[in-house]
């Protein structure tokens, strides 16, 4: 720990609910180290409560779908000119960008044109879809910090700065759980089968992911009773999941912001394709991942795309390991034949069971935000020190 300029300035920017909690730890961990340091930026309550003071917060900068985002188009330039302007001001010593690449790789752009130390922290998943951007982000940041093993070498390949950090997810989820308390707790007793629903953190995927889980569910439940539980995001309304869930006659539990809980007391999950699927993988909870999008955002998406999956699970282990039902496919009857296959086959949800196991020996070990932190400071004491 050193004693920073007073004056020193950092922006940091996250756009999404998974990118405030990782930014919030590592906030947290920089002030720590730097007690003089001023953050601004882009996030949610995670950052603001570590101390970074925000001019937007991440519920704003929600959009799912390449329509949608059209449709918010003066928005996202009026907040990008407005950074471009700051930066050009030379507000900034350095730029700390958390994954939502779109929008964060303009701002990275802008920094590098004016100079300014870009760190990026959890990259977006190139290896997997968009490789070509690889060289706009080489240019454009000058530290990366990843958080899959192989994303080290992947970067490095590409002629980057890249580092593996472990996890940042890893800090955020408790390793070890009481399932039957936790079960306890949300009032599930022995012999039930709890069925989580994670339908996602932003309203748009909510809007289309919501519905179709539910008539699963429904079909589900004819066939093997089930108690329905479903975590709700901190950017979502409480109330809207519930009267969702009543209108089609699906008696839930809504749990705000506890969904590790959820994933780790449940026997099973109907999960949207993205962050939570791994965290899903780490509880170990059997799944299935469900997404639908714009037919538009869905075939440019296909098009740009290097893996046979979408499902992190099975991007990490390079196989099926959990179905995956997307776009047309994603229709309530195969997600609840394919459930209740699962369910009722003893083995296959064991072999599931283990295969998540492995995912989560892969991601190395808790402290990731300590460990960014300390590299971090590391790039900024030569900055300040003037070496």
């Amino acid at each position: 720990m050193f004693d920073a300029p007073v004056t020193g300035k950092i922006l940091m920017i996250a756009g999404e609910e998974s990118g405030d909690v990782y930014g919030g730890r590592l906030a947290r961990n920089l002030l720590k180290r730097a007690p003089g340091v001023k953050i601004e930026g882009i996030g949610g309550p995670r950052m603001r409560e570590a101390g970074v003071q925000t001019y937007h917060d991440i519920s704003e900068m929600a959009a799912v779908g390449f329509l949608t985002v059209i449709s918010r188009i003066g928005f996202f330039r009026d907040t990008l000119n407005f950074l471009k302007r700051k930066i050009a001001e030379g507000e900034y010593d350095a730029v700390i960008l958390i994954d939502f690449p779109d929008f964060n790789i303009r701002v990275a752009k802008a920094a590098s044109k004016q100079g300014v130390f870009v760190f990026y922290y959890v990259l977006p998943q190139l290896w997997a879809w968009r490789t070509y951007r690889v060289k706009a982000f080489k240019k454009a940041v000058d530290a990366m910090f990843v958080v899959f093993p192989f994303e080290e070498k992947f970067y490095i390949s590409h002629g980057a700065n890249a580092k593996f950090s472990g996890h940042p997810i890893l800090d955020e989820l408790e390793e070890t759980k009481d399932r039957k308390a936790l079960r306890g707790k949300f009032g599930i007793d022995d012999g039930q089968t709890l069925l989580g629903v994670l339908p996602g953190s932003r309203m748009g995927e909510v809007n289309k992911m919501l519905p179709i889980m539910l008539e699963a569910v429904k079909i589900i439940d004819k066939i093997k009773p089930v108690r329905v539980i479903m975590p709700c995001a901190e950017s979502i309304d409480e109330t809207f999941l519930k009267t969702t869930a009543e209108s089609y006659g699906v008696d839930t539990i809504v749990v705000k912001g506890d969904a590790w809980d959820v994933m780790t007391a449940s026997d099973f999950l109907i999960c949207k394709s993205g962050t939570s699927t791994l965290q899903a993988a780490i509880a170990q909870t059997p799944m299935v991942i469900v997404y639908k999008a714009d037919m538009l955002s869905y075939l440019i998406a296909k098009t740009l795309s290097h893996t046979k999956w979408a499902g992190l699970p099975n991007i990490l282990a390079g196989k099926e390991i959990v179905p995956e039902f997307l776009q047309n496919e994603a229709t309530p009857q195969n997600i609840a034949d394919t459930t209740l296959k699962i369910l009722g086959d003893p083995q296959k949800y064991e072999k599931v069971k283990n295969d998540l196991a492995e995912i989560r020996a892969s991601l190395g070990n808790r402290g990731a935000g300590e460990r960014v932190a300390d590299m971090m400071m590391g790039y900024l004491r030569k900055m300040w020190s003037g070496n």
